[in-house]
């Protein structure tokens, strides 16, 4: 992506800009900006809602937000604003109440002084959130937190929206169990006999290319040619498909577009209901007329988006082919539904929404509306860690998160959405239990001149960092709402921007701490995009400067004697590497090389790490070459890094080419390490040389350049075999494990683990008393 288009796609729009502006008027007191799927329809809740505030509450006024090609009934036209509009933009940024049933988009940013719910449309059966994704939900995940309350119809629907959007303990707001203000309407019973319903669920994945699909289109037509003339089929698409199929072109004789009306209006009339796998199931049972489920592909569409409930496990009459369909809607069927609706329905009735506006709009307070805060009340410590790449900050933070107390606090790993690889989602998916997530979404929300000053900071030009504070603190407060979190914690200790939280979120109270995970001196001299200024500024100012070792902190308090430094060394999380040491190698690993690890008239060397100059493989190969034992070899695991093409093209044209195994992508490298004779460290420089530990804890021995920071860490130069930092050092390195030499003495790995646990329960010990 060219700078061009980075900046396109980061600039705010005009009318982002003008919601900005429009944020700085007065609050409209008594005014309610209602929108329904972002604009699409207004129906269900929303529109259940504002019939009943009409009807009862006309000191309010109101707006209710669509897209312009929508027509709202005459009764309502004159309080139509068109989504996106920059009239709609005003309303968003002054209503006092707003009130919708999905998100609003990423730009929005609850004030203070709003007042914000969500009525969730519907209970889930198809599953939502992190149970069908590791990111692309972070915009609604970030709605549900800036809601002040959410609404749900079932305990069921709350602890799945609590799950699964990953509100659960984190988030101080609250979710509400009551009735559901569209079910309200479905008490009136105005049936037709012989009117039935299709409404089908969007199978698509992506709304980027959406289709009609022909095995719909053949459904349709098959059911229209068997249905009799006195019966009626209403088909009600998903707005997606909905948008695309021309219904009049197939001059159906029996099938009807469902009409203008209301859709839960209309449903009073409705016989019997025809669905798959949508919520709407769950909303019609309170009417006790029969729902039949068409599923048809049942087997795909769970192994496409799984589902928390089986539809054999629910009381409906369940088929899989259009003459069925035909059968199952002509069948008297005598159907009680009460048992289903304690579950799903348990506070519906017929005055639902009245009871649902006069508790958001009078504080009524009412047995069949429950509400739960989603706090437990712990400390929120939020960590931000960038791609979760192969490396050894990952793995130390993973080991962290494997070996702490996680119950002590709330440990939330956050990144911005689309921002891990999809290689990497893996390391999302397994953390451990007690481990949170939110996903940071949207563009950053700047004026023009924040933007501005932002800019001149980040690239160390005189900037007005008033400017810049305001920015940051207002989109922190639109990426992390109602998470209030009590520490920040810069892992990866690099990124620009998130260094500049180190001071920007201490003015609201937040303790910060950032990382140092190297010789920063080196990192910087090596890094064109590291900005020395805003580094050094951040270990300034930092609650806490986390040095992995004390050489390291001895470095920065030389650089910058303000900063208020502590040494925690990283776990190495020893029960799961020696765990995986004992696992057989993976199928992937090439025949010759298990038969050369398995030989013991073989030598063989490993490196473990990434293409880059730090690591030192280019030293590492040539100094490799020097050996002529023939018995000796060579394998380097690594996973990414800018020198990956140099070190292939050096390893192809090497006269030790046959003798060198170049591995990538190796989940468990550990079991491999265990095999080798010797570890071979090679690295230039390093802030803590994490996986010398992981080789001595599977009693592999080591030979390492003379690194400070880790020889620091094992506390001498006893329990490995340290040679010179240099090609010449790596050379004796060689000569010394082909002579069969070893270390002095064995690693101490328990107790190591020990104090390490122990160091990082002191960072969340106040300054004052350390």
């Amino acid at each position: 992506m060219s700078v061009i288009q980075k900046i396109k796609q980061n600039m705010m729009t005009p009318n982002e800009l003008l919601y900005l502006k429009y944020q700085q008027l007065p609050i409209k007191k008594k005014m309610i900006l209602f929108e329904s799927t972002h604009g699409r329809e207004f129906s269900g809740h929303i529109f259940a809602l504002v019939e009943s505030l009409i009807d009862f509450y006309p000191q309010y006024d109101f707006r209710i937000a669509v897209k312009d090609s929508v027509v709202l009934p005459l009764k309502y036209a004159k309080f139509k604003v068109n989504h996106l509009s920059k009239p709609y933009f005003e309303y968003l940024a002054t209503a006092e109440i707003l009130i919708n049933d999905t998100s609003f988009w990423s730009f929005f940013h609850k004030r203070e002084d709003q007042q914000y719910y969500i009525f969730w449309h519907g209970t889930p059966l198809k599953h939502l959130g992190k149970a069908t994704q590791v990111q692309g939900y972070g915009n609604v995940q970030r709605n549900l937190a800036m809601a002040d309350q959410i609404f749900v119809s079932n305990h069921f629907t709350k602890e799945i929206i609590q799950k699964d959007f990953g509100l659960v303990d984190i988030v101080k707001n609250q979710i509400v169990v009551a009735p559901s203000p569209r079910n309200a309407g479905l008490f009136i019973d105005r049936a037709i006999k012989k009117r039935f319903v299709y409404m089908p669920t969007w199978r698509g994945s992506s709304t980027s290319n959406i289709q009609v699909s022909l095995e719909l289109v053949n459904h349709l037509v098959e059911l229209d040619e068997l249905l009799s003339d006195a019966e009626e089929m209403f088909v009600k698409l998903h707005p997606y498909e909905a948008n695309l199929f021309d219904f009049d072109t197939y001059q159906f004789k029996h099938l009807k577009k469902f009409p203008e009306e209301e859709t839960y209006t209309f449903l009073q009339t409705v016989d019997k209901i025809v669905t798959d796998y949508s919520s709407i199931m769950f909303d019609f049972i309170v009417t006790n007329r029969e729902v039949i489920l068409f599923t048809y592909d049942e087997h795909l569409y769970r192994k496409d988006r799984g589902m928390y409930i089986e539809p054999n496990a629910l009381p409906f009459k369940q088929v899989t082919s259009i003459k069925d369909l035909i059968l199952a809607l002509r069948e008297h069927a005598e159907v009680d539904y009460t048992s289903l609706c304690q579950t799903y329905c348990p506070f519906d009735g017929q005055y639902g929404t009245q009871q649902v506006l006069k508790f958001i709009l009078a504080n009524e307070k009412r047995n069949n509306i429950q509400v739960f805060e989603n706090w437990n009340q712990k400390e929120n410590v939020l960590i931000y860690a960038y791609q979760l790449a192969d490396n050894g900050i990952t793995a130390s933070l993973m080991n962290f998160f494997h070996t702490i107390d996680l119950k002590k606090r709330n440990y939330i790993l956050t990144w911005q959405d689309g921002m891990i690889p999809q290689n990497l989602e893996h390391k999302i998916i397994n953390l451990p239990k007690g481990v949170y997530t939110f996903i940071a979404e949207g563009k950053v929300q700047s004026t023009l001149k924040e933007a501005f000053s932002s800019m001149c900071y980040m690239n160390q030009l005189p900037a007005a960092t008033t400017d810049v504070q305001r920015m940051y603190l207002r989109d922190f407060d639109r990426q992390y709402p109602n998470l209030h979190p009590d520490y920040f914690i810069h892992y990866p200790g690099y990124d620009r921007s998130y260094a500049a939280w180190m001071w920007i979120l201490k003015k609201v109270g937040i303790k910060t701490m950032v990382f140092v995970h190297t010789d920063i001196e080196k990192e910087l001299a090596l890094n064109r995009y590291l900005k020395k200024n805003i580094i050094f500024q951040a270990y300034k100012e930092a609650t806490r400067v986390v040095c992995v070792t004390k050489t390291v902190e001895e470095k920065i308090l030389k650089l910058v004697p303000e900063a208020n430094t502590v040494v925690l060394n990283m776990p190495i999380n020893i029960n799961k590497i020696q765990r995986l040491a004992l696992e057989p190698l993976a199928p992937s690993v090439p025949d010759r090389l298990v038969d050369i690890l398995l030989d013991p008239n073989k030598k063989v060397f490993i490196n473990i790490g990434r293409f880059s100059k730090q690591k030192g493989l280019d030293r590492l190969i040539k100094a490799f070459e020097s050996v002529e034992d023939l018995n000796a070899y060579l394998i380097l695991i690594e996973s990414y890094g800018p020198e990956k093409e140099c070190i292939y093209k050096q390893v192809a044209n090497s006269n030790k080419k046959n003798h060198i195994f170049i591995l990538k992508n190796i989940r468990n490298p550990f079991n491999m390490l265990k095999e080798a004779d010797y570890f071979i460290f090679s690295s230039r420089y390093e802030g803590l040389g994490m996986v010398v530990l992981e080789a001595l804890s599977v009693d592999t021995p080591v030979i390492m350049t003379n690194i400070p920071e880790t020889i620091d860490i094992l506390g001498g130069t006893e329990k490995t075999m340290v040679v010179e930092n240099s090609l010449e050092g790596l050379i004796t390195g060689f000569k010394a494990g082909l002579d069969g030499l070893l270390p002095k003495e064995r690693f101490a790995s328990d107790e190591y683990e020990e104090i390490c646990l122990q160091n990082w329960e002191l960072l969340f010990v106040d300054t004052q008393d350390v």
